[in-house]
C-alpha cells in the first residue's frame, strides 16, 4: 500500500507538470481525473464495506479431542463492482487447530461468492478462537484500507479424552483393596489422626461437628480409617517451551492419563487428593464419581504455565503430607532434580509411582532412562511412560521441539 501511495503521488506530480508545460484541454483533463480518483476510490470502498456479506457456520461449540469439526465460510459480493483487494484474516489459534485454514487474499467478481469448507479432526484440548478475526478491504487504488470486525468471536472448547484404562493390563493401578490399607491400621479404625479445615470434595461424614461449632468454621477429622483407601496425586504444571504442537501433545498426554487413572480409582471408591501449584499450593479432595465431573472440568483446560520448579512443589507436599501415603506424580518432563525429590519422598516412607512423557536432559537421556527403568524400581518407585499408557509411539513427539522450564 505504501508503494501504491508513492506511485499515485508521482503520477499526480507528473500530471501537474504536464499542465505547466502544455496547458491545453488534455493535460487539464488528465490532471483532474488523477486528482478525483481518490474520491471515487473512497466512494467505492464505502459501497463495498456496506454491501458485502459473509456467513460462518460451525456445527457446535464443545468437542472432545478427536471429534470432527465442520466449519464453513461463505463470502458474497452483491454489487456490480470488482472487489480487488479483499483479505480475510483468520484467528491464529484456529489456523493451528484446523489444518489448511489460512488468511485468504481474494478477488471477488460482481455478484459472485466464494466458499471455504473444513472438516478436520480436533487434535488438541483447550479453548480456541476459530473463524474470522477481521476482514481488510482496500480501495481499488490500494491507497487506503478499512477493517471490518465480526460481531461475534467463535470460541470452541475441546475436552480431553477419557481413556478406558480398565481394559488394559495396567499394573500400576493397584486395584487390590489391601494395598491401600494404612500402615497404621493396628492403631484402630476410629483413632483421629489429624484435624484440618474443610476442602472442596470432603465428605460431610468427616466433619467434626463439635469442633466446627466451637471455632465457627468447618473442620474435618482425619482418622486412620479415612486414609485406608486414599491416594495422593501430584501434578507438575511447569511451563514447557518449544514448538507449539509438540508441547500440546505432551500436555494432553499428561492430562488424559491423570483423568483416566482418576476415573478408575474413584470407581473403586478410592479417595483422591489432587495437589498442584498455581500461584499457591492447592490440594483438592475428590471422594466419589460426582466429584469426578468437577475434576474433569478443572483439568480439561488447566494451563501448564507455572515458573516454580516441580521439585520445590514436591518438597512442600512431602513435608505436609501424612506419613506413608500412596502417591502418584504426573510430570510431562522429568529431570535430575525431580528424581532427587522422588528419592526424598521414598525415604519418607511414601509408596510412589511417577508418570512421565520424556526426560529433560537430551545428552544424558540414556542414563536417565536407565535410572527410571532400573534404579527407581529397586527403590520401590514405579516409573511409567505415558506414551506407552496411551498406546502412542515415541515418534509422535520430537524430542528436539520442546524443553522443560
Amino acid at each position: 500500500m505504501k508503494r501504491s501511495r508513492i506511485n499515485y503521488l508521482i503520477i499526480l506530480i507528473l500530471s501537474f507538470v504536464y499542465i505547466l508545460f502544455d496547458g491545453g484541454f488534455l493535460p487539464y483533463t488528465l490532471f483532474y481525473i488523477v486528482l478525483l480518483l481518490p474520491v471515487a476510490s473512497i466512494i467505492y470502498i464505502i459501497i463495498v464495506y456496506n454491501t458485502f456479506r459473509y456467513v460462518e457456520k460451525l456445527n457446535k461449540r464443545e468437542y472432545k479431542k478427536g471429534e470432527m469439526l465442520d466449519y464453513t465460510l461463505r463470502i458474497e459480493n452483491s454489487t456490480p463492482l470488482f472487489i480487488t483487494y479483499f483479505t480475510v484474516y483468520m484467528h491464529m489459534e484456529g489456523q493451528m487447530l484446523i489444518k489448511g485454514m489460512k488468511n485468504e487474499h481474494l478477488i471477488l467478481k460482481p455478484f459472485s461468492k466464494q466458499e471455504f469448507s473444513f472438516n478436520v479432526p480436533i487434535l488438541y484440548r483447550g479453548k480456541y478462537k476459530v473463524g474470522i478475526s477481521h476482514i481488510e478491504i482496500r480501495d481499488f487504488l490500494n491507497l487506503i484500507s478499512v477493517k471490518y470486525l465480526p460481531g461475534e468471536t467463535k470460541l470452541i472448547r475441546v475436552y480431553p479424552r477419557i481413556l478406558p484404562m480398565e481394559q488394559h493390563n495396567i499394573q500400576y493401578v493397584r486395584v487390590a483393596e489391601n494395598e491401600y490399607l494404612s500402615h497404621n491400621k493396628e492403631t484402630g479404625h476410629s483413632e483421629v489422626r489429624d484435624i484440618r479445615e474443610y476442602m472442596y470434595g470432603d465428605s460431610l461424614k468427616k466433619i467434626h461437628w463439635k469442633l466446627s461449632s466451637k471455632y465457627n468454621k468447618w473442620l474435618i477429622k482425619e482418622t486412620t480409617a479415612s486414609s485406608e483407601k486414599e491416594l495422593w496425586i501430584l501434578l507438575n504444571l511447569a511451563q514447557l517451551y518449544g514448538e507449539a504442537e509438540s508441547v500440546l501433545k505432551v500436555e494432553d498426554m499428561t492430562i488424559e492419563t491423570i483423568i483416566s487413572v482418576a476415573r478408575v480409582l474413584l470407581g473403586l471408591e478410592i479417595t483422591i487428593k489432587l495437589c498442584f501449584y498455581r500461584s499457591e499450593q492447592v490440594c483438592l479432595t475428590i471422594s466419589d464419581m460426582n466429584g469426578f465431573l468437577q475434576l474433569y472440568e478443572l483439568l480439561a483446560f488447566i494451563p501448564f504455565d507455572q515458573a516454580v520448579p516441580f521439585e520445590d512443589v514436591m518438597g512442600y507436599f512431602n513435608e505436609t503430607m501424612p506419613e506413608r501415603q500412596s502417591v502418584m506424580l504426573f510430570s510431562p518432563i522429568i529431570d535430575g532434580e525431580q528424581i532427587d525429590g522422588l528419592n526424598k519422598m521414598a525415604n519418607s516412607g511414601h509408596d510412589l509411582s511417577v508418570f512421565y512423557c520424556d526426560v529433560a536432559d537430551r545428552e544424558m537421556k540414556k542414563e536417565f532412562i536407565r535410572v527410571l527403568e532400573k534404579e527407581l524400581p529397586e527403590l520401590g518407585i514405579k516409573a511409567v511412560k505415558m506414551l506407552e499408557v496411551l498406546g502412542d509411539t515415541e515418534e509422535d513427539i520430537d524430542d528436539d521441539k520442546f524443553s522443560a522450564l
